[in-house]
């Protein structure tokens, strides 16, 4: 509102300003009062209307914080809130888990690492840099989301950067092992009127946040994958063994049959024991 009235005001000066003096220029004096007048008006209306947008996103904010605050058993150890303060992600170390706490959901939702599949940053739509679960389990889990529907999603929104030369919008997108909600993105930059040069302030800022968080979340894949492989390895491990001890036995019943000690039958009843 406050925005809005400002660009009357300055619109309003300049014409009153051209008018007094395109009046016959007998009175340049007040010609400038009414624009020095005005001026002043549109700029204590943009400063106002700044000041309620940063009260908004200040509110929004403690609203993200307070319900981070009531989800059961989650410690969180690092957060990150939206540029427009509606969405925060907050990491758990000590429980290995993520949140995701939208204003545009009554449900705030927790993950374990293993639920991450993949992240990336967007650039007003447009893929940067990605990483994602590279175990076989990971790997299956996010096969399953892609031809699930959401490939669609994400291989529209991939592409070359190099020809943008503003930004109005930058992301981290992170895709989750959730068949209902499996897309969550968080904004650092999000303006709808103008775009920022690559070498602005606001752009590093919005996109060194994003890339930060990106970087965290591309180690808690790392860890997750780690964890797969150990997994992976042990079970083949155990079955090795497992095969191993069953072939050992068999070995050793056999022997007892050549020496006589037990019978044909009994070596067929332990041997099928053994193979089950």
């Amino acid at each position: 509102m406050y925005l809005g009235f400002g660009g009357i005001l300055a619109v309003f000066a300049f014409i009153m300003f051209t008018i007094v003096l395109g009046g016959g220029g007998d009175s340049p004096i007040v010609a400038w009062i009414l624009f020095f007048g005005f001026g002043i008006g549109s700029w204590y209306c943009y400063k106002k209307h700044k000041e309620l947008e940063e009260e908004k996103i200040a509110q929004k904010r403690q609203e993200t914080d307070d319900r981070l605050k009531r989800i059961s058993n989650h410690k969180s150890s690092q957060r990150y809130t939206s540029a427009n303060g509606d969405v925060t992600l907050s990491i758990d170390e000590t429980n290995k888990q993520i949140s995701f706490v939208s204003l545009n959901s009554y449900k705030d939702k927790v993950y374990s690492y293993h639920d991450i599949l993949k992240s990336e940053i967007l650039t007003d739509g447009i893929s940067v840099t990605s990483t994602n679960r590279g175990s076989q389990l990971g790997g299956a889990l996010l096969g399953g989301l892609l031809a699930g529907g959401v490939g669609a999603l994400i291989g529209g929104l991939s592409g070359s950067t190099t020809s943008q030369e503003k930004v109005k919008k930058v992301e981290l997108n992170v895709i989750v092992n959730d068949s209902v909600n499996p897309i969550h993105k968080i904004a650092f930059l999000d303006s709808e009127l103008s775009a920022y040069a690559k070498d602005s302030q606001e752009y590093k800022d919005g996109y060194n946040t994003a890339y930060h968080c990106h970087q965290l979340i591309g180690v808690l894949i790392r860890q997750a994958d780690e964890e797969d492989k150990q997994k992976e390895t042990s079970t083949r491990s155990n079955n090795s063994q497992g095969n191993l001890s069953v072939a050992d036995e068999l070995k050793k019943l056999a022997q007892l049959k050549d020496e006589g000690i037990i019978s044909g039958d009994e070596f067929e009843a332990q041997k099928n024991k053994l193979i089950g």
